[in-house]
């Protein structure tokens, strides 16, 4: 099923098999809404390396307790031909712009973070 111009929901499934719940796929079409607009700012394909995590999955790879991955209201991002701190500068600047709703953001090693929690978060 294709969620924007870019993204379906087979890049944002549980890497564990689990079925996606409803309320969750919900949060998962405004997820990708927003990285549409991420998409489409750089100019250059994304790579969701995780998106939903059944609360299995989240648990077995040792994910946060309250992860929003859990609640399908989060990504691991690549983005080809950015750094992570590039990534980060272009996220931060479509929130000011209101194209991207305000989050977490987590910066690491090869890839970021983005969550739509609606509150600043940065790590």
């Amino acid at each position: 099923m294709k969620l924007s111009d870019n993204f379906s929901v087979s890049e944002f499934e549980s890497k564990d098999g689990a079925e996606m719940p409803k309320d969750v796929l919900k949060n998962i079409r405004e997820l990708a809404k927003n990285l549409q607009a991420l998409r489409d700012y750089l100019k250059a394909p994304i790579t969701v390396t995780s998106g939903y995590r059944s609360p299995e999955h989240n648990k077995r790879i040792g994910g946060a307790k309250n992860s929003f991955h859990v609640k399908g209201m989060a990504a691991d991002v690549k983005v080809k031909g950015h750094s992570p701190a590039e990534v980060i500068e272009a996220i931060k600047e479509l929130i000011e712009k209101g194209d991207m709703s305000e989050g977490g953001i987590g910066k690491y090693s090869s890839w970021t973070h983005y969550d739509i929690r609606g509150t600043l978060a940065r790590w």
